[in-house]
């Protein structure tokens, strides 16, 4: 009894020194590990989205106030592909995702929750407040990853991300600001042949900004210089279309 009560009691000690090495260890060393073990993780990353991404994939992103069906969200990538620039003489060398995120002011839930006899639907107005904040948050999200850089917002999601901040200036992209500019970052989406031309894409609000988001230095499809090429290509077809 005594010989197994001084076993355990060896094996004790033997598991308390092994504990106090690594604590030990970890406190004179802790970041010589997770230094390398960010860069190691960071390369997996980059690696595997460069390793799974299509290079001719482009997407473009819709945050604001409305929620686009799915037969319209296919017309706006018809749209998309239909002006993008072809290369080689090929028929299309880019395919256009879409990602949306149905975002609306406290103003536009109100009046969606409005019938025409004035009476307004709270409970309804609440839910939608929280789904649009939560898609807020995701978009704000999705920014980061720079899987994207060709967006469409509502002035209200502009201003709420400040993606002027994020944005490539206007004076950097044309000779001249075109008239049609929202601000230095920022082109109406209405006052363009594009809008204007292409009416089955006019289910989108007048108010829709284009903007332009600079590249990522370290991830996500815009940090790839090939890619970031395809995406301002797309950008300048938008904003340039000429009606045929």
């Amino acid at each position: 009894m005594k010989r197994e009560e001084k076993q355990q009691t060896g094996e004790i000690v033997v598991q308390n020194r092994f504990l106090t090495w690594l604590d030990n260890f970890w406190y004179h060393h802790k970041w010589h590990v997770i230094v390398p073990a960010f860069f190691l993780i960071l390369f997996v990353i980059c690696f595997v989205q460069c390793s799974t991404k299509e290079s001719g994939d482009v997407t473009v992103t819709y945050a604001g106030g409305y929620t686009m069906t799915a037969e319209e969200q296919q017309i706006l990538k018809n749209t998309l592909n239909a002006i993008s620039p072809k290369k080689d003489g090929q028929e299309n060398t880019l395919k256009n995702l879409l990602v949306t995120y149905p975002i609306y002011t406290d103003d536009e839930l109100r009046a969606l929750f409005t019938d025409q006899d004035g009476n307004f639907d709270n409970y309804g107005f609440q839910t939608a407040k929280m789904q649009s904040a939560d898609q807020l948050n995701g978009f704000a999200s999705f920014v980061k990853t720079g899987e994207s850089s060709v967006f469409f917002v509502s002035p209200a999601v502009y201003e709420a991300q400040n993606l002027d901040y994020l944005a490539v200036p206007l004076s950097d992209l044309f000779d001249t600001v075109p008239a049609n500019a929202y601000d230095a970052y920022a082109i109406r989406l209405a006052d363009t042949e594009f809008y204007r031309y292409y009416e089955a894409i006019q289910f989108l609000p007048e108010d829709t900004l284009i903007v332009l988001l600079q590249p990522m230095l370290l991830w996500g499809a815009s940090s790839d210089g090939e890619k970031y090429e395809a995406f301002r290509d797309v950008y300048y077809a938008i904003v340039n279309a000429k009606a045929q």
